[in-house]
């Protein structure tokens, strides 16, 4: 057992991170109001994607017992219920259709380009309708059209601080990484052509660069997204990081088009959606059983003004139940972490999994777990 263990453990060393969070309780018997906030990827596109991920969100969450009401700007005429038959299961179900989400649309306004920041700041729908949660993706427009990608970022942070300051305090934030795209499809081929010649235009790209130059404008972009918002956590408590690009696996299978997914996708993002809402709802991610508070005092001199200041900083320290771990967890953590779609994870096993309380699901939870399974065994 401990040379399969160890096997296991060495197949997944270069693995990358998906991200999770903490997040407090909430009292599931009320009505929950969410606020989706997107781009194209976010309204649907088109009629046979309706719904996008946010009907599964919807779905997911009401079969869950929550009371949910899906809010936004999309919701004047209060007709937007709708139904979805899913094929894999021949399942029926309505859903409720209001939304932010609109076609073409970047962060900001640029040249041809509608903005979201625009649009919310002109309609004031934050206001309006008060939503309990906010979830945010924006920016595939931005990285089709190559727009300013290096202050990408800062973009995301303004329209990041407007959001916050136009909901409550005990309301939460939701920012996302964006999926990878698959630009080379015939039906968006058109769409990347700031990615097919050098900026001069003296020098014409192939197709495998153009992929490969997108690919890369979207991992930059994606960690422009998580340090946007890992910065802003330090003054905003009720602000969170997801990780929908961890989700879309295979862009071949889960985007109709390359640009938009598909039903499976979208199944794929809502699943992923629903389970840390769920999470987030039901305060079922870092449960606290103890909390300890120590405060200490840290004396600051300023020089110029030889003043002293006292600065006092209180800790608190939660001490969660220990979890244990099965071979089968080792097994499927694994083919999770080599990219195996068949093998996604829940909101409580993105929870369980992070083995080493990092905030994170990577090869170091595996290798912990490993550890853990061992020490277990050795008892």
């Amino acid at each position: 057992m401990k040379k399969i263990i160890s096997a296991i453990s060495a197949s997944a060393l270069a693995v990358s991170a998906l991200s999770i969070f903490s997040a407090p309780a909430a009292d599931d018997s009320d009505t929950v109001k969410i606020m989706c906030i997107g781009d194209s990827i976010t309204d649907g596109y088109t009629s046979d994607y309706a719904g996008s991920y946010r009907k599964f969100i919807y779905n997911q969450l009401t079969e869950k017992g929550y009371s949910i009401d899906m809010v936004g700007n999309k919701d004047e005429s209060g007709e937007w219920l709708s139904t979805y038959t899913d094929p894999e299961t021949g399942e029926t179900f309505s859903y409720d259709n209001a939304n932010t989400g609109y076609s073409g649309y970047t962060i900001k306004s640029f040249g041809g380009r509608m903005g979201i920041y625009e649009t919310l700041e002109s309609s004031g729908c934050l206001e309006a309708t008060s939503p309990d949660i906010v979830t945010l993706q924006i920016g595939t427009n931005d990285v089709i059209d190559c727009y300013e990608m290096d202050s990408a970022g800062e973009r995301l942070g303004s329209l990041v601080e407007y959001i916050l300051a136009n909901i409550p305090d005990t309301s939460a934030l939701f920012v996302t990484t964006i999926p990878d795209l698959d630009p080379n499809r015939e039906e968006v081929y058109n769409w990347f052509g700031n990615y097919r010649h050098s900026a001069d235009w003296q020098v014409q790209y192939d197709d495998e660069t153009a992929e490969n130059a997108v690919k890369q404008t979207i991992k930059d972009y994606n960690a422009q997204v998580e340090a946007v918002v890992k910065e802003m956590q330090a003054q905003h408590s009720n602000l969170y990081f997801a990780d929908v690009n961890s989700v879309i696996t295979d862009v071949k299978t889960q985007l109709f088009d390359g640009v938009h997914p598909n039903n499976t996708g979208y199944k794929a993002m809502g699943t992923y959606w629903a389970g840390m809402l769920d999470n987030y709802l039901g305060g079922t991610i870092a449960p606290v059983t103890g909390t300890s508070t120590a405060t200490t005092t840290n004396t600051t001199t300023t020089s110029d003004t030889t003043t002293t200041t006292a600065v006092t900083t209180t800790t608190t320290t939660t001490t969660t139940p220990e979890t244990v771990y099965r071979a089968a967890d080792l097994v499927k953590l694994c083919h999770y972490l080599l990219g195996e779609k068949e093998y996604a994870l829940t909101g409580e096993e993105f929870w369980k999994y992070d083995a080493d309380g990092s905030g994170k699901v990577n090869a170091f939870d595996l290798a912990e777990m490993r550890e853990l399974i061992v020490r277990d065994q050795n008892k």
